[in-house]
């Protein structure tokens, strides 16, 4: 009887052990999923940044906010709001990532808009994001360099 218990008791803490490994493999897992899904959201979004700003003219970045027109003469700008960027075409907004991206951070740097330097304007875009499903600091960060065609 007492082996039986033994052995039992050996079973149950083997068990427990497997059990808890599988939950938190799960769990890694989901994470890990949702983190994909949020950084190929936003590399969409940051292409379709990129194509506009490839064909843009008269940039300027002011307070986090980058602001252009582009090849249809339509003022944009491109900005960070309620953890989502933001596009407003002629002062219309809208949300251009998707509800699985947490934008936690977007930075832009300019370089070359001064008139008259014969150089194309050159814009860094940082951007930092997180799925909201992931744990949390896991922190994703993109950046690329996006050159205009235009010579101002």
């Amino acid at each position: 009887m007492v082996e039986l218990l033994v052995a039992i008791s050996l079973f149950l803490v083997v068990v427990s052990i497997a059990t808890g490994t599988f939950i938190q493999a799960l769990r890694t897992q989901r994470a890990a999923v949702s983190l994909i899904a949020a950084t190929s959201n936003a590399s969409l979004a940051i292409e379709q940044m990129a194509r506009e700003i490839r064909t843009g003219q008269n940039f300027s970045l002011s307070g986090g906010e980058l602001s252009f027109l582009n090849a249809k003469s339509e003022n944009i700008i491109y900005r960070l709001q309620n953890e989502a960027i933001e596009k407003s075409v002629n002062g219309s907004a809208g949300r251009i990532t998707a509800d699985n991206v947490q934008v936690n951070r977007l930075d832009f740097a300019v370089a070359g808009i001064e008139p008259g330097d014969d150089l194309p304007s050159k814009i860094t875009l940082v951007l930092g994001i997180s799925a909201p499903q992931a744990s949390p600091g896991n922190q994703v960060n993109l950046q690329t360099t996006i050159s205009s065609r235009i010579l101002e």
